[in-house]
């Protein structure tokens, strides 16, 4: 059975690394029916068990916690999510940034006080709309989202140390191709 398990190489990886290349087996899941009626279906089974592996690993807060740390800034994972998409989109309304995020308007707007409060976003009047809140990230914001994504990529160059131009190209365009397809599928028929 495949399992989080410390990785020998990687000491500090406080259990969170898994096994990933641990051929999976046929599972019977809580419905009592295997998955694994057909290679396909192996392969489904086994790609939705190693994406709850990486949810489980990406929301870590104690591994954001240690990544923060390593960074030496103070940040959350939801104000991180912030800049992000403020680095990423540009100035955003409250609205979109929320959506953008996938956070409830109360926790971004709460997230992006303290960030206005520690000075790494603005909040002002959009000049077409009086009535909406324009939130852009500063520089100082910029600086320290960049130092914690310094720290992430640091991670994934080491992790990923022995893989080759041609794997990271094909697992860039695969993740991302998976990504689109996803978000364009509903989730049911």
């Amino acid at each position: 059975m495949v399992g989080i398990q410390r990785h020998p190489s990687h000491p500090d990886a406080s259990g969170l690394v898994s096994t990933l290349l641990t051929p999976h087996k046929k599972r019977t899941p809580w419905n009592g029916r295997a998955v694994t009626s057909s290679p396909k279906d192996a392969s489904l089974d086994s790609i939705s068990r190693t994406l709850a592996q990486v949810v489980r690993l990406t929301s870590s807060r104690s591994l954001f916690a240690r990544q923060a740390a390593a960074a030496g800034v103070g940040l959350t994972q939801p104000s991180y999510a912030l800049l992000r998409a403020l680095i990423d989109n540009g100035p955003l309304a409250m609205g979109a940034l929320a959506r953008s995020t996938h956070m409830d308007m109360g926790m971004a707007t709460r997230q992006v006080t303290s960030l206005v409060d520690a000075g790494l976003v603005t909040r002002n009047p959009d000049p077409a709309d009086l009535r909406v809140a324009l939130v852009t990230v500063t520089s100082q914001g910029r600086r320290v989202a960049g130092k914690l994504l310094g720290v992430r990529i640091g991670h994934l160059q080491r992790a990923l140390a022995d893989w080759t131009e041609a794997e990271l190209d094909q697992f860039d365009r695969l993740l991302t191709r998976f990504v689109a397809d996803s978000l364009a599928t509903p989730i049911d028929d």
